[in-house]
């Protein structure tokens, strides 16, 4: 072994040991009646059911056990079919614990932010204004967005509707912006990556995410290119943001498309792929930004750059397992069996970061989820 290659594995030792804590930020961003109160009691409810974790080996606990009660009771009411209440101009974070299946040390968190779908639309003066101002201002610490389309819209008016969508979500960007960068200087802390998603997608049954994804260029590429040249004005580093790279299809549920209501809670689709996402992705960018140009190994030290410079707590929180990380861009089938037993060697080790990891590097890698999810850089 030679004296640089040494060097080079001592350094991927010392950055990509194993870490204690995982605490990934998510903002979901919708209009109002777009889903996001029903996504999100399903989100926990179903990460609760007593079956998922016995199939999948991890389950989310509120960290906030009032906030924990009044989720269970949406989805339990769910359950009978009936929707749970709309939250109007409410901002507010929800903390989830990762636990591990028959492991004592969780995995980490992730924190859930949601943007009042409202404040979108809807002048507000003095007191709204600064509620609305400081929501926003927290949603920049958030690592990834989920952007939401409501399949309801998109089925009565077509095209038309994802185009004023992100239209009126750049003007929004636009009115934030001088207050946001008081000090005219550019924000590193700001999700770089957005994931569109078509919430109510059960609306659409016989559709994929290769149709939802051409929809969404066919009727706002050029509002997307609109959205990315106000995010560059915002962002330091604008080269290293993703925005129309990532779709996934959503529904909390199976509704009846003429009563409204409930048919199957069970049969939610890419609910269960929002924690992979979350953690996973933001991880396989930051490798893909960093190797751009770079030639070999010289590719790592960029990477630490990246980890250090222009991200929001990637490097601080994230379990950047040396194995897993490196496994993130290998397209090969045999990678999906590495991060098999790596998931195992970990929960044998007691190492519930590390198995988190792997298995969600795993569950976005299964026939399943390509027909939900897309990734242009998959």
């Amino acid at each position: 072994m030679s004296q640089a290659t040494k060097k080079l594995q001592k350094l991927k030792d010392n950055i990509f040991r194993p870490r204690k804590k995982i605490e990934q930020h998510i903002a979901v961003f919708g209009e109002s009646g777009s889903g996001k109160t029903t996504l999100l009691n399903t989100f926990y409810g179903w990460h609760k059911e007593p079956a998922f974790k016995q199939n999948v080996g991890y389950s989310l606990l509120a960290e906030d056990a009032n906030q924990g009660l009044r989720l269970s009771n949406g989805y339990l009411k769910m359950k009978e079919s009936l929707l749970p209440e709309t939250t109007r101009y409410q901002y507010h974070s929800f903390k989830f614990t990762i636990t591990v299946k028959d492991l004592e040390r969780p995995a980490g968190s992730i924190v859930w932010h949601d943007y009042p779908g409202e404040w979108w639309t809807e002048n507000k003066k003095e007191v709204e204004a600064r509620r609305k101002l400081e929501a926003f201002r927290s949603l920049l610490e958030s690592d990834i967005a989920f952007f939401l389309c409501d399949g309801q819209s998109l089925k009565n008016e077509g095209g038309k509707y994802i185009r004023r969508l992100f239209g009126s979500f750049r003007d929004e960007l636009e009115r934030q912006k001088n207050a946001v960068l008081s000090d005219q200087k550019k924000l590193t802390t700001f999700p770089r990556i957005w994931v569109i998603c078509l919430s109510k997608s059960d609306l659409f049954p016989d559709k994929d995410v290769y149709w939802f994804k051409d929809e969404v260029h066919r009727a706002a590429a050029d509002e997307i290119i609109e959205l990315k040249s106000v995010l560059g004005e915002i962002l330091n580093g604008d080269q290293y943001q993703s925005i129309g790279e990532d779709f996934l299809l959503l529904s909390s549920a199976k509704f009846n498309p003429e009563t409204g209501k409930i048919v199957d809670l069970k049969q939610n689709i890419g609910i269960d792929l929002i924690p992979p996402i979350s953690i996973i992705l933001p991880i396989k960018r930051a490798l893909l930004w960093a190797r751009v140009g770079e030639q070999g190994n010289a590719g790592i030290y960029k990477i630490l750059e990246i980890f250090r410079n222009l991200t929001t707590n990637w490097m601080k929180y994230l379990p950047l397992v040396g194995n897993v990380f490196m496994l993130l861009d290998d397209t090969a089938k045999s990678a999906t069996d590495k991060l098999k037993d790596i998931k195992i060697s970990a929960r044998k080790k007691g190492d519930s970061a590390s198995a988190v990891v792997a298995a969600f590097a795993g569950k976005l890698r299964t026939d399943d989820t390509q027909k939900i999810y897309f990734s242009d850089k998959q």
